[in-house]
């Protein structure tokens, strides 16, 4: 973009297409009366002085990306992160965004209505929204509002009777963590030993290359010269999830993507995402999603 102007909802999946070098990734794009997301694929591009009257999350599915630019951030206006798989990013309405990014990663965007957190602020710190408005930030990973987000994209996928009362509750949700997420960047905590951004993109680099058998967790700390001990912790403290929380969930996603692209059968998809036996993947992915990977398909399919 070259110009200045302020971007509405509609215009803003309209500009994924031509403006931000993106293609919707999948066949839809939902809109409920106060948010919506879509999935986008995203190349290079660059946005400058671009303004959104709503609050943007975008959670990073497949991928990275590499992000400089200038917007207002928790931790100063100046950003330079690396987006990777399962980490999400936050810019609030009416601020000026310049950005360049460079790479090709999957997206899944969410756009909330101002409204939803100003009323949110009201109900629960009965102060002045603006004076609490949450902060912009980038490459975080956080287990909740990826939860939140997965929740909305299910919720897009299979809509039901009801939808539009849930994704506006879900809306409320992420408004709350954002609030939170602000409440709490104010208090100093102790630091606590974390995993660099090198060490982290080599981990998740290889889990994603290397999912059907990634091998013990002795290989993954191997990668970063740790023991699986202090591994295990830094990696809890940077991403929110355990090593084995984590994978179980890149291993669901690969089920996703392959139930909803391809003819595979739930053997193969078993084989492909490292699962140990048909049973096992079955189980797992009821579990977690609500129902069974036959059911999923044959809805997103529909």
């Amino acid at each position: 973009m070259t110009d200045t102007r302020l971007i509405t909802r509609p215009a803003m999946v309209r500009a994924m297409s031509n403006e931000f070098n993106a293609d919707l990734a999948e066949s839809f794009q939902h809109s409920w009366k106060r948010t919506n997301t879509i999935v986008v694929d995203q190349g290079d591009c660059a946005i400058h002085g671009a303004s959104i009257d709503f609050h943007l999350l975008e959670f990073c599915l497949t991928g990275s990306h590499d992000l400089s630019g200038h917007s207002e951030m928790e931790h100063g206006e100046n950003t330079n992160v690396k987006l990777l798989p399962g980490s999400v990013g936050y810019n609030q309405p009416n601020t000026s965004v310049s950005q360049t990014v460079v790479g090709f990663a999957k997206y899944q965007q969410i756009y909330i209505d101002d409204a939803v957190v100003r009323e949110t602020s009201e109900s629960v710190l009965r102060g002045d929204p603006d004076s609490t408005r949450p902060l912009g930030f980038q490459g975080v990973f956080d287990p909740q509002f990826k939860m939140l987000a997965a929740k909305l994209l299910e919720e897009a996928r299979c809509p039901a009777v009801g939808s539009d009362l849930r994704a506006d509750l879900i809306a409320q949700e992420i408004a709350l963590l954002l609030l939170r997420r602000r409440d709490r960047a104010r208090i100093k905590l102790p630091k606590v030993h974390t995993l660099s951004e090198g060490q982290l993109a080599q981990i998740l680099s290889y889990l994603e290359e290397q999912i059907e058998d990634i091998g013990g967790m002795d290989t993954l700390a191997g990668l970063v010269n740790m023991d699986v001990f202090s591994f295990t912790k830094a990696f809890k403290a940077t991403t929110g999830e355990s090593p084995g929380q984590f994978l179980i969930q890149r291993r669901l996603s690969r089920v996703k993507e392959l139930l909803r692209t391809t003819n595979d059968t739930l053997a193969d998809i078993t084989y492909a995402t490292g699962f140990s036996n048909q049973p096992h993947m079955t189980s797992t992915f009821t579990k977690h999603v609500g129902v069974s990977p036959g059911k999923w398909r044959k809805a997103v399919r529909s």
